[in-house]
């Protein structure tokens, strides 16, 4: 087989993704990000368009260690019992900083809603959810996220996803240009499971 006749094959029948860590899957979401608010930023390259992307999350049952996979990239986080949260961060060449080396730093947090908690807030994120917006009673019949003997209890993700920029420097010790550094995007972060 020519070298590009293997390359299609494994173009066409890809490599088996690898499995997320952690003991406990607790679902692949189709996730948007939508209503930029630009905090300080002048970079053209950040622009705070809408997008869309899919997530798994994974989680240790016996420690609040969880991850958020992404594209096949598992990043650590935390979950407390109703929230994850996950941050990664990686080098970026902006036009504006060229000469100033640069990393994105993006912090994904997310309240995780189970089918009880979705049905009390009508299957709408409320705007509070990551600061007491999602509600737990379980004398109700509202109970939080967690495995039952269907597989895990969470339908819905609902909170922020936020890029910042940092300037690390230029390659002489100087300092980089103002604009360089502190640009923030937040965006509003919605998931509903696949």
């Amino acid at each position: 087989m020519k070298w590009w006749g293997v390359l299609l094959a494994l173009t066409l029948f890809g490599c088996p993704a690898p499995i997320p860590p952690g003991d406990l899957a607790m679902g692949q979401y189709a996730m948007s990000a939508s209503g930029a608010v630009r905090e300080a930023c002048s970079l053209d390259e950040v622009n705070g368009a809408d997008f869309t992307f899919n997530a798994t999350l994974t989680r240790d049952s016996s420690s609040d260690v969880a991850w958020v996979t992404l594209n096949g990239y598992s990043r650590e986080g935390t979950f407390d019992g109703q929230v994850v949260s996950s941050q990664a961060e990686a080098n970026r060449v902006f036009v504006k900083c060229a000469k100033c080396s640069t990393r994105v730093v993006e912090t994904i947090t997310v309240s995780v809603l189970s089918r009880s908690q979705n049905e009390a807030v009508m299957g709408v994120c409320p705007e509070n959810a990551l600061d007491g917006g999602v509600t737990t009673k379980v004398d109700a019949g509202i109970v939080p996220p967690g495995l039952t003997s269907q597989g895990y209890d969470a339908v819905r993700l609902c909170g922020e996803l936020m890029t910042t920029v940092v300037a690390l420097g230029i390659a002489d010790g100087g300092a980089c240009e103002p604009e360089c550094s502190g640009c923030t995007v937040r965006y509003q972060l919605r998931g509903e499971r696949r």
